[in-house]
């Protein structure tokens, strides 16, 4: 037995433990995270689309006051060119200030048209912020309530998190950084994320496939890392038989 590999083989099957009890951590807090960024992505941009809003709904009533001075202001300027029509002198000044006048009368019906749909508008705007604003008060309410949840969860588990997080630190020291990154891909490329497994009942642990008798024999007697020749998990011995050869056929 070589003790190096050995030592390595039974940090392999710690880490594997250790990810193993912070997967349960993550497990406990459930899709907690994923909601709470949900909703504040959410808040945000129910936020940014009420601040556009009523910044629009501002410029329309700002429109809607300029129109209703221009139509104030254009009453006195129609009873002016009235008067002027009466005091005409030719064919040629009654034209033209009728002409005027068609023409203000225009702007005024246009400003009118304008008011009326603007003041509808004005009242959907409304309406529909303050039904965005009671779908962010609502957004707001449930994130306090998922974060206060999500924070309750994260204390229980905080210290176990961390104790654990240490130990995978130390672990890897002695892995070796060529071991470990061999560990993290073998572990992000198989079901459950198990890497590391042991062989129960002559057959992988991950698997479930009978290893074949020299392979078997390579794990027990722990002088090398051996990988499942089917699902290429990395094996581990968790006992040694009295008899390694025997067990192996």
């Amino acid at each position: 037995m070589d003790k190096n590999i050995a030592i390595k083989l039974r940090k392999l099957s710690e880490i594997q433990d250790v990810d193993t009890n912070l997967n349960d951590i993550l497990k406990l807090r459930g899709t907690l995270p994923e909601e709470v960024s949900e909703l504040e992505a959410q808040i945000e941009a129910l936020s940014a689309t009420i601040e556009e809003r009523a910044s629009l709904l501002s410029k329309l009533k700002e429109e809607v006051v300029d129109k209703k001075a221009f139509i104030k202001q254009g009453e006195k300027k129609l009873q002016q060119y009235e008067a002027q029509q009466m005091e005409v002198r030719n064919n040629r000044e009654y034209d033209a200030i009728t002409k005027e006048l068609d023409l203000h009368r225009l702007d005024m019906q246009l400003a009118e048209k304008f008011l009326r749909n603007a003041y509808g508008n004005i009242e959907q705007d409304e309406a529909n912020l303050e039904a965005f604003s009671k779908l962010l008060e609502s957004k707001k309410s449930d994130l306090f309530l998922k974060k206060e949840e999500l924070e309750i969860i994260l204390k229980s588990s905080e210290r176990e998190e961390q104790a654990l997080l240490q130990t995978r630190k130390e672990i890897i020291v002695v892995l070796g950084e060529p071991l470990y990154l061999t560990y993290e891909r073998i572990r992000k490329n198989v079901p459950n994320n198990l890497a590391v497994v042991p062989i129960k009942k002559g057959a992988c642990g991950g698997c479930c496939i009978v290893i074949p008798p020299q392979q078997k024999i390579s794990v027990y007697d722990r002088n090398k890392i051996v990988l499942c020749e089917h699902c290429g998990r990395m094996l581990i011995a968790l006992e040694q038989p009295i008899d390694a050869l025997l067990f192996a056929g």
